[in-house]
């Protein structure tokens, strides 16, 4: 899943020139909350938020504060306000590698630049969780989503893959998740079938799997080990 396919392009920005007022403005209009800072040559130099443009205004509601304040706005530029140095990321890379940047560097989103570090587009912590609920098949409209655990060995998962095709179910998503001590796999395998017959018949197949953990199937769900939280 390429950070292209995802990304934002029509990116709404500003200069280190622009006033408050106007970032606040921009907000306002285009119901955002954070703005990249461009330079003159499309380079991310800083980024504005919603939030910091809020905090220079009075909480009270006295006319005349709220006017200086306005004022005080028009004459403030985003550079003074900006974070600089923000965390960006190449347009050629991967979601799960942009969710991971942003999980360790504690952002919600992502200017994307390409070679010559010049912005292109803007990726979201909300484009993430669309394109990663996509792949994982939380997009399908039906079907069954099934967790293995399975050894981590050599044709492993080869062969719940084929025991689940033998079934004649569709395979749409197979994604892997290995254990802290690299021994197993937690697998997860989202198929379907036009004949909902055929897809019950292979749930009732595969729920004795020993290597089994659940299934969700319309929001049915089956869990092979059932949680005690009466301790």
């Amino acid at each position: 899943m390429l950070i292209l396919d995802w990304m934002i392009r029509d990116v709404i920005s500003v200069t280190p020139e622009t006033s408050l007022l106007h970032c606040r403005r921009l907000f306002r209009d285009h119901t955002i909350t954070t703005m990249p800072v461009l330079d003159g040559e499309g380079h991310v130099v800083g980024i504005v938020t919603n939030k910091d443009v809020q905090a220079r205004l009075p909480r009270g509601s006295i006319s005349r504060d709220i006017v200086d304040a306005l004022d005080a706005l028009e004459k403030i530029q985003a550079a003074e306000l900006m974070r600089k140095d923000p965390v960006t990321i190449r347009y050629h890379g991967t979601v799960p590698r942009a969710a991971r940047v942003m999980v360790d560097k504690h952002v919600h989103f992502l200017p994307v630049v390409n070679e010559d570090r010049k912005m292109v587009g803007l990726l979201t912590q909300w484009d993430v969780f669309q394109a990663l609920a996509t792949i994982s098949g939380g997009g399908m409209p039906r079907g069954v989503e099934m967790v293995c655990e399975i050894e981590n060995r050599r044709g492993s998962l080869r062969e719940i893959i084929g025991q689940i095709r033998d079934t004649g179910v569709r395979i749409a998503t197979v994604q892997s998740t290995l254990s802290e001590d690299d021994k197993t796999r937690e697998v997860l395998i989202c198929f379907w079938s036009d004949d909902e017959a055929e897809e019950s018949r292979a749930l009732e197949s595969l729920r004795e799997l020993p290597c089994v953990r659940y299934w969700n199937r319309g929001g049915e769900v089956y869990l092979r080990d059932q949680p005690d939280f009466a301790k």
